[in-house]
């Protein structure tokens, strides 16, 4: 069986995968994240999703590595992780009553094979008093996720609806995973393993 590298720190896109039956060994891409302005924010979950798994590409060259991106948009706003709690409230007090979209960039890399593409989800968020906001992040406290939300748990009780792929805005689409396997001559069905349950993520 090839090896899976998950190049990303994200715990809930281990999860995902290792949910699905996908072991993956999980290595941490150093790489630079670009935020260049002038780019669509489609280009730049891509461009940051290549980085990253060509990082890791590079010192682990018969493995599979999957190199991943979340953006949100918000109107002509593309936000990333926020720097502190402060700026994770403000985020989801102007979010409140507004329609978000979720970009995922996602890169696989195999060899001299690669494919890269993204996916783009929206939703919507309740509107909230000042008393929900504190309470939410007393419970979640997501400052390491894009937008600085989390629809997992209690999270979802914030959001109104949702278009287009769940797995997209937790940060792993997985249909979109295959499709990329499938560019560069694999089944990722072939690499699931049946009943083998939720696993840790190896260093």
């Amino acid at each position: 069986m090839k090896q899976i590298i998950l190049a990303s720190v994200s715990q809930r896109r281990f999860k995902i995968l290792s949910d699905c039956g996908i072991h993956c060994q999980v290595i941490p891409s150093d790489a630079e994240e670009d935020m260049d302005p002038s780019l669509d924010i489609s280009e730049i979950v891509q461009r940051n999703a290549v980085r990253k798994a060509e990082k890791v590409a590079q010192s682990n060259k018969g493995a599979i590595v999957i190199g991943a991106d979340t953006l949100v948009l918000d109107g002509e706003n593309v936000l990333g992780k926020p720097s502190s709690e402060q700026s994770a409230k403000d985020m989801l007090t102007k979010f409140s009553g507004e329609e978000l979209f979720v970009y995922t960039g996602l890169s696989v890399i195999y060899g001299e094979k690669r494919a890269v593409g993204f996916k783009k989800s929206g939703l919507k968020v309740a509107v909230l008093t000042n008393e929900e906001i504190e309470k939410y992040f007393k419970l979640l406290a997501p400052y390491d996720k894009a937008g600085g939300f989390s629809i997992e748990g209690a999270g979802s009780i914030i959001f109104d609806n949702i278009t287009g792929s769940y797995f997209n805005i937790l940060g792993l689409p997985m249909r979109k995973l295959k499709d990329l396997f499938k560019e560069i001559d694999l089944d990722i069905l072939d690499f699931i393993e049946k009943d083998s349950g939720g696993e840790q993520p190896a260093p």
